[in-house]
């Protein structure tokens, strides 16, 4: 068959001679930007396939090392690949090729193509949704989801996880092309690019829709990538434009319009690129081998399904357990593998009579999750990798599904305990889309979070010894509303009303010269907006909070009194109670344990109309300390305790 060759910048006539090899392993970039050429396939209208050799690729210069036809009876949607990998799409089946250079492998079998899928067909009406970037991985546009592909070519199987959704909202977008390492573009109906990084290590958006305008780039191009964030588009007129990105230029692409590098490309069914041509001029920043912060001791997650007390606890040594009641044995400890960092608050799980936490691994980030059964058996670890530095946060939302929230690295170059928040949200299907980060300051520690109907509050610690307040309505992300005063409690503690009025509750600096530290509530403002600029200190405590045990935990009482425990300086466990539901005025702090040295945050629970405290001594030894609750909110708790373990 023969094929009009284009106009390139060549001298010579163009012949088969003149392509020989993709270069030593094939599609690979070299040294520098890019290697010597970026190959780029084109199927015509006739099922012709062409290969292309643009030699300009690291410069946008209008040179061309040779081009050459390949195959012949193409049909379907096109497209490339890493490493010489093409596929095809034809009757809905997907395959997988691989040109090395001077022509096609062989599979096992004989044929030159595999099968590796069914039901692809819809890409074939929507050619611009589905892309591949430098290491293989396939992204697919459908409807307003973005979904993550991979198949281990070495293995000759789809990978954990492959077709899962990324994310949602999506729908907006009518193309995406990929580039480097989860490097993705994608194109609004306005001819605007949107950026995005996508980590799928971590699981996790590196970068979420930085974008920049650029003529290039309007709603009748095609778009393709030779990798490392060097694009080429076919214009309507046919021409075919070069343009290079950076996340480190301040306007993002090299030039405002891109470089002409070769005209008569307009009627082409598909115009694809080998994405590893060409490499990242600069290593991009991704989330690997985090400095998870050792948070020390954290608030005991009471877990009570069914009945059943359980108290599970990051232990000093990072290990993570769980200390449950056995019937008339008493109470037995259970320990998890791995070392953890901090473990989460508790949720419901998804079915009656469960419950659910999260911890962080101290050597990976990964955040895991498990559920404790109705049966009192623990259904194993899920992990949500992340790379976070901290402990989870969990909340369910009205649906049903839950959010998980953590503060994970966000640049290289951050300190040791700084980071930023990001989120992740399960699906109906019991999957989580991709983590996003959502917080533009940098944060210090897991942060406290509340529902109130659709609405989430989070309340982090903001470097500088703040508290900052975001607000989430619905599947939206969370949005900056506003900061709170100095405070040097370690975490806030987030609590609401019988009125779904939210109060943050912590430890501050008490107005005045010289008047020291106390625990504060500061309330909700009447129209919800935010927050009051007073804080409402309790009591004078005997024995103020030292630098180690700044951590209170506070409930709401059935009767609408606000219980607050805390372990005091001294090494004592105290707790005290509002005096009337909506009163600023507080009982005496009551020393509810002996004189043992308890160095760990407390954690309350209401369990059978009691009050429940937990906490533990230095030597590692667990106490309960309970009082019956009465209708009365102005009566004081009367406490009883004892060693457990």
């Amino acid at each position: 068959m023969t094929k009009k060759l284009r106009p390139l910048a060549l001298s010579a006539a163009l012949t088969a001679s003149v392509v020989t090899a993709l270069t030593a392993g094939a599609g690979t970039a070299s040294a520098g930007l890019c290697g010597p050429v970026a190959n780029i396939f084109t199927v015509q209208a006739d099922g012709d396939l062409w290969h292309y050799r643009h030699s300009g690729v690291r410069d946008g210069s209008f040179s061309w090392a040779g081009a050459t036809q390949v195959g012949w009876g193409w049909g379907g949607k096109t497209f490339a690949g890493p490493d010489g990998w093409l596929f095809n799409i034809t009757g809905g089946e997907l395959r997988r090729l691989r040109y090395n250079g001077s022509g096609w492998d062989t599979f096992p079998g004989g044929g030159q193509y595999e099968t590796i899928g069914w039901g692809w067909e819809k890409f074939v009406q929507n050619r611009s949704k589905i892309t591949v970037d430098s290491d293989g991985s396939i992204y697919t546009l459908e409807g307003d989801q973005l979904r993550w592909w991979f198949f281990d070519h070495q293995q000759r199987g789809w990978a954990p996880g492959s077709g899962r959704v990324l994310d949602t909202g999506w729908g907006r977008f009518d193309a995406i092309v990929a580039s480097g390492q989860g490097s993705i573009k994608a194109r609004d109906e306005q001819g605007v690019l949107h950026h995005f990084r996508y980590d799928r290590v971590s699981e996790r958006f590196a970068l979420y829709e930085t974008w920049q305008h650029n003529l290039t780039w309007t709603t009748h191009t095609r778009l393709l990538s030779a990798g490392g964030d060097v694009y080429y588009t076919v214009l309507g007129d046919g021409r075919l434009v070069w343009n290079s990105y950076s996340e480190y230029w301040s306007d993002g692409w090299k030039t405002s319009a891109g470089s002409t590098v070769g005209t008569g490309w307009g009627t082409d069914v598909d115009v694809t690129a080998t994405t590893s041509d060409c490499k990242y001029d600069s290593t991009y920043w991704t989330p690997r081998n985090p400095v998870v912060q050792d948070q020390g001791a954290m608030p005991i997650s009471y877990v009570n399904p069914s009945g059943t007390r359980h108290l599970v606890r990051v232990t000093p040594d990072n290990g993570l357990t769980d200390l449950h009641e056995n019937g008339t044995a008493g109470w037995s400890a259970q320990p998890f593998d791995g070392t953890f960092t901090g473990v989460s608050t508790v949720v419901a799980g998804a079915a009656p009579g469960t419950e659910m936490i999260g911890a962080t691994q101290l050597q990976t980030g990964d955040v895991v999750l498990n559920t404790l059964g109705a049966n009192g058996q623990w259904q194993g670890f899920q992990s949500l990798k992340g790379a976070m530095r901290v402990a989870p946060t969990l909340i369910r939302r009205p649906n049903g599904m839950l959010r998980v929230y953590a503060m994970g690295d966000h640049a290289s170059d951050r300190g040791p305990w700084e980071g930023q928040l990001y989120y992740r949200d399960q699906l109906p299907s019991g999957d989580f889309l991709a983590w996003k980060r959502f917080s533009s300051g940098l944060v210090v520690e897991t942060p406290s979070v509340i529902t109130r109907g659709d609405e989430v509050t989070i309340v982090a610690r903001t470097v500088g010894n703040m508290n900052t307040v975001f607000r989430a309505v619905g599947d939206r992300a969370p949005v900056e509303v506003e900061r709170t005063p100095y405070v040097v409690g370690q975490r806030p503690k987030l609590v609401k009303d019988a009125q779904d009025r939210i109060m943050i509750v912590d430890v501050g600096w008490r107005p005045g010269e010289n008047a020291g530290l106390g625990v504060f509530v500061l309330e909700e403002k009447t129209d919800r907006s935010g927050f009051e600029s007073t804080w409402t200190f309790l009591p004078d405590l005997p024995g103020a909070p030292d630098s180690e045990s700044r951590q209170v935990d506070a409930v709401f009482l059935p009767n609408g009194a606000l219980a607050v425990s805390l372990t005091g300086n001294g090494g004592k466990v105290y707790v005290t109670t509002s005096k009337g539901a909506g009163s600023t005025e507080f009982h005496p702090w009551q020393q509810v344990s002996g004189d043992g040295e308890f160095t760990e945050p407390t954690s309350m629970r209401m369990i059978n109309g009691s009050l429940s405290v937990a906490a533990v001594t230095s030597g590692g030894s667990y106490f309960l300390y309970e009082a019956s609750v009465s209708q009365d909110p102005a009566a004081a708790l009367s406490f009883t305790g004892r060693q457990v373990a």
